[in-house]
Parts: structure tokens; sequence; C-alpha cells
């Protein structure tokens, strides 16, 4: 299950996580980016069309809830998971309202992302006339 040369984002505040998720998608095949905080992501979403952004719900200065909003005004056809160890079920319902695909949790299961992370990719955005 090869990437095909799709782009995913991983954010995360905890650099041997972010370095971790982004070898193992590097390694399957996709173009991979890698930001630290919510400020950073943004302006990276800004300068680069992403299949797929991988989103850690708790880091300083912006939540993954409001880094997933964000994002979506920026980029509503930009298909967004989130990645966390501690959102309870208030976070989670903060993350699906803000247009989160999936939640994922920590620590990331390999078998279980490389699926999510392939049909993601390749996944017509809801409100998309395109065609799969």
């Amino acid at each position: 299950m090869m990437a095909n040369g799709k782009s995913v984002l991983v954010v995360d505040d905890d650099e041997d996580i972010r370095n971790n998720i982004q070898d193992i998608l590097t390694d399957q095949g996709y173009q991979t980016d890698a930001a630290q905080d919510g400020v950073s992501a943004l302006e990276m979403v800004r300068r680069c069309p992403y299949d797929v952004a991988l989103l850690d719900y708790k880091m300083p200065g912006m939540d993954g809830a409001t880094l997933c909003r964000e994002i979506k005004l920026l980029r509503p056809d930009l298909t967004t998971i989130m990645v966390t160890a501690c959102a309870g079920h208030d976070g989670i319902r903060l993350a699906q309202e803000a247009g989160t695909w999936r939640v994922l949790y920590k620590p990331v299961d390999v078998a279980q992302l490389l699926p999510i992370v392939h049909e993601a990719s390749h996944r017509t955005p809801p409100g998309s006339s395109e065609r799969v």
C-alpha cells in the first residue's frame, strides 16, 4: 500500500513522536512535512497542498481542535486526523465538530495508522465534485 506521491503534514509538539510518524510515512512513500505547533502548521498549509494532516490534540498555544478549525478555513478539502493521548470525550467532540475525519489514540499503532492515512489520502472530501 504505497502512497504514490500523496503528501502528509504531521503536527506534534513531541519531537520523537513527530519524527517517528514522519519516518514511518516517508518509508511508505508519502511526501511528509512536520510542524511542532499550530502556528507553524498553518503557515505550511498556506504554502503546500497537503492531502492529509495528522494533528496532535494537546499542544502549547493552540490545541488540535482549534488548529483543525483554522486549517478548514484555509483548506476545507484537507483531510485531518486527530492523534491524541489525552483528549477526553469533550476534546474528541470538539475535534469532530471542527471537522476532524478520524481520531487515533497514542501510542500510535502503525498497523492502524497506515490504512487510515491511505484511505484519507485517497478520499473525495464532502461537497467536492471530483470523482474517485
